[in-house]
């Protein structure tokens, strides 16, 4: 799943409101924290399952990751 430039700026500054680290979110995963900043960059895509599981474990609101053009 793309996510695009103003989505990655929501969910980042989601997640510094909240003061989850990059980190937590990537071990969460299973993943390097520098995957994690990939995909949160647009680098590269998130896994659906991916999504969901950081709206459950973290309440990201999945809507961040789906934003309108």
């Amino acid at each position: 799943m793309d996510i695009d430039k103003q989505s990655s700026l929501e969910v980042l500054g989601y997640l510094k409101t909240k003061q989850i680290k990059q980190e937590q979110v990537a071990k969460f995963l299973g993943i390097g924290r520098t995957t994690l900043n990939r995909k949160l960059n647009g680098q590269s895509d998130f896994r659906i399952s991916e999504v969901k599981a950081m709206h459950k474990q973290f309440n990201i609101p999945i809507e961040l990751f789906f934003k309108e053009n």
